[in-house]
């Protein structure tokens, strides 16, 4: 066998602050008892309680087991065996595809509530190549961690027939897999599967329940003051290290010979800081309700930190810190006295954008301005739009949108009657064309109507239109400008419905004279269709490129590129923005964002998304979007 053997990754994992509650620490210690015996487990708590620290905990007492141990000393022998069996079944263009992304001894984590429920089995357990149109060779994330864990948040999230496909791969007694279209049956009994979720267990398909592992529960913020005292320190000082001006962070520290900046943190300049700070501020926290819990907490903490725009001396800053606390503690929390109330919303359901995300959203604008459509829902604005979009190329039948219908509880009405006023409508307004009679009439998109919405040399980083009917937002985007002066990096996050893209329209018309800002909507295609249309716009700017190597590695190969399309202005930076980033949910086009917000450091970068993928958060700031009048 001559093919090297890859490298057994195991690192100590950040596990957040060490909790210092009595229930929290006898968790820990049931957790760590669970790991030194390698039993999966399932963890139930509250949204931001801290399940996935809970499940680092986890694995880096697992990777100090005796037992865990021999997995390392074995992994060259293990891995012969591997490569003998998928040889015996695969060519070796496909053993490569699986030999490149096989990784031994990682935590990795995945938030399956971002997994596109049509892409969650090829994603979760890979894919033959031809099992679907244009389909390659790719292993999924269940067989190419090997003697690894794996985190799975919010599994509540994943519909039950999937959690029904990943039955056999969680059983303990079983634990296999097979892509689709397999041409084997692969063992999943080297693998550690952690599964979390904040729902409640009627969410969660019984079988699938008992066969997950064991139950532990994660309480929330309010049943852990010790907890929450030992949280700000460490909170402010991680926050002080998201700053992008070290020098006169250092300065103002009194830091000197500080060469790694992303150890600012660590210092004993910063922690003493965040100490003498956190005992400032800790009554005022705990005096309050938190909805979303330790997440919430660091929010408001970091954003305090990060709203200081020019520090200049300890006294000042810390003023300033404490300021900017008592807003932000207001904004993120409740009073004591008042319920932790939930805002309400009308629509609870995502949509999941096409292969064509810019289409949808041109359709979309399109039926915004049409005043037969004021009378429906957002929502079904949306759904429509995304239906449209889909089906543009082969058209539908009236039965095809009345199933697409019901597959959203959100949509109330479903009937034959009302799926026929709305094609009709479409067809009144010259957006729909039909061919055919009664029950075999198909409809398609009017060449009129696919002319205004045609991706054909359209920009492609064109912003959303503003519509005069908006809510103004005015608080938030002087908000998010200032934020600006101190990040580069920023993740504007917020649930559906609740008028992410709108936002990022009015913000960038608000400040249009200050940034030029380049708007990509992100889909089912993921990050690498974003990589393709740049290629295509260099190659129409004559510009001369090997096609094939810039798609290998996109984010380094394209870098020196990025002055052709990204321009600066009066001396500040572009701002690219993407949104619909939450749907981004493979491991590979994760690391490739975090890789891209690294190394882009030409520009500004800024993503939209319901939820931010743990592996950003080091590298983004979070910006958390309320609801506002009119949701869009």
């Amino acid at each position: 066998m001559n093919v090297k053997v890859p490298e057994f990754t195991t690192t100590i994992v950040d596990t957040g602050f060490t909790p210092e509650d009595e229930d929290t620490k006898k968790l820990y210690n049931e957790v760590g008892a669970f790991a030194k015996q390698g039993q999966p487990i399932v963890i139930f708590g509250p949204t931001g309680a801290g399940k996935e620290f809970l499940a680092r905990h986890y694995y880096n007492t697992l990777i100090k087991a005796e037992f865990y141990q021999q997995y390392n000393d074995k992994w060259p022998s293990k891995f012969e065996e591997f490569y003998k069996q998928y040889s015996s079944v695969y060519s070796e263009k496909e053993l490569d595809v699986f030999l490149n992304l096989l990784r031994a001894g990682i935590f990795h984590s995945v938030n399956s509530a971002n997994i596109y429920p049509n892409l969650a089995e090829s994603l979760l357990f890979g894919h033959e190549a031809n099992s679907f149109t244009d389909a390659r060779t790719s292993p999924g994330l269940l067989e190419s961690i090997k003697y690894g864990v794996l985190f799975m948040d919010e599994i509540g999230e994943l519909p039950k027939y999937i959690q029904a496909k990943l039955l056999r791969a969680v059983d303990t007694e079983i634990s296999e897999g097979c892509r689709i279209s397999g041409k084997m049956i692969y063992s999943l009994k080297n693998i550690i599967i952690i599964s979390a979720t904040n729902q409640p267990r009627d969410k969660i398909r019984k079988d699938f329940y008992y066969k997950m592992g064991l139950e532990v529960n994660i309480k929330g913020i309010d049943e852990r003051p010790k907890d929450v005292r030992k949280s700000i320190p460490y909170f402010i000082c991680k926050a002080i290290g998201k700053r992008k001006d070290y020098a006169a962070v250092n300065n103002m520290f009194g830091i000197k010979g500080l060469r790694d900046v992303s150890k600012l943190s660590e210092t004993e300049e910063v922690k003493n800081f965040g100490q003498e700070q956190g005992g400032l501020v800790a009554g005022e926290i705990l005096m309050r309700k938190w909805p979303g819990n330790f997440r919430a907490l660091r929010t408001a903490l970091e954003a305090s930190i990060l709203r200081i725009e020019s520090p200049d001396n300890l006294t000042s800053f810390s003023e300033k810190f404490r300021k900017n606390l008592h807003h932000y503690a207001i904004k993120y929390s409740d009073d004591i006295v008042k319920s932790s109330v939930l805002v309400e919303r009308s629509f609870t359901e995502t949509i999941y954008p096409t292969f064509n995300p810019e289409m949808d959203r041109r359709i979309l604008e399109e039926l915004n301005r049409k005043k037969d459509f004021q009378d429906i829902s957002d929502f079904e604005k949306k759904l429509l739009a995304v239906f449209l979009s889909s089906s543009y190329e082969t058209g539908f039948m009236r039965r095809d949108l009345e199933e697409y219908y019901k597959k959203h509880e959100s949509i109330k009405h479903t009937s034959e009657a009302h799926i026929r006023s709305k094609i009709n409508k479409l067809v009144i307004l010259k957006i729909l064309d039909k061919t055919g009679n009664g029950k075999s009439t198909r409809y398609h998109l009017t060449k009129s109507f696919l002319h205004k919405v045609s991706l054909k040399n359209a920009n492609i980083f064109a912003l959303p239109k503003i519509n005069n009917s908006w809510t103004s937002r005015v608080d938030e985007i002087d908000e998010l400008s200032k934020v600006l002066l101190t990040s580069e990096r920023i993740y504007i996050q917020a649930p559906a419905m609740y008028g992410k893209s709108t936002f990022i329209a009015l913000f960038c018309n608000s400040v249009q004279k200050q940034y030029n800002f380049y708007y990509y909507t992100l889909g089912e295609a993921g990050i690498n269709k974003m990589f393709g249309d740049i290629i295509a716009l260099l190659l129409s700017k004559k510009i001369r490129l090997n096609t094939k190597k810039s798609q290998e590695n996109a984010v380094s190969n394209l870098q020196p590129f990025l002055g052709h399309i990204f321009k600066t202005r009066e001396g500040t930076r572009p701002v690219l923005i993407l949104d619909n980033a939450h749907y981004i949910s493979d491991p590979d086009a994760i690391r490739t964002i975090a890789d891209l917000a690294r190394k882009w450091k030409e520009i500004i970068l800024i993503l939209i998304g319901d939820k931010m993928d743990n592996a950003l958060l080091e590298d983004f700031h979070e910006f958390p979007l309320g609801p506002w009048g009119k949701q869009a």
